[in-house]
């Protein structure tokens, strides 16, 4: 995987820390397909396009009074950029805290990302040819 690549979802997964989900909207492929998977998302499905995928997260986080996420870890997987993350919220309606250890599965190219698929992190480390 070129250092591109991996510096690209470095700086990906740093504004998700800053909760600035649409900050790199410039280094996704126009044509850009996100998997929110059922294992880890309730809002399961496939999305095309970046502004469809982030509208989808939106209504997602709308659910949580309180949420942040961490990166955790970047496992350079050859095809795959696997970023380890968590997940940490307070249910709007609920007040439950949550924490939860989960995954993302980045497809790029030349410093471009093509695909993201947000799972749990089993699915992830599998991915990457590793398991716990």
């Amino acid at each position: 995987m070129s250092e591109e690549n991996v510096a690209v979802v470095r700086e990906v997964c740093a504004a998700w820390e800053r909760g600035d989900w649409a900050a790199s909207v410039g280094r996704y492929d126009p044509d850009l397909k996100v998997v929110y998977s059922t294992s880890a998302f309730p809002d399961a499905g496939t999305y095309r396009g970046g502004r469809v995928a982030l509208d989808a997260w939106n209504r997602w986080l709308d659910a949580w009074e309180e949420f942040s996420m961490e990166f955790v870890d970047l496992i350079d997987a050859g095809e795959e950029i696997i970023a380890l993350i968590r997940l940490r919220g307070r249910g709007r309606e609920s007040g439950a805290t949550v924490v939860a250890d989960q995954g993302v599965i980045f497809e790029c190219d030349r410093g471009t990302i093509k695909r993201m698929v947000f799972c749990d992190r089993e699915e992830a480390l599998e991915a990457a040819g590793l398991r716990e």
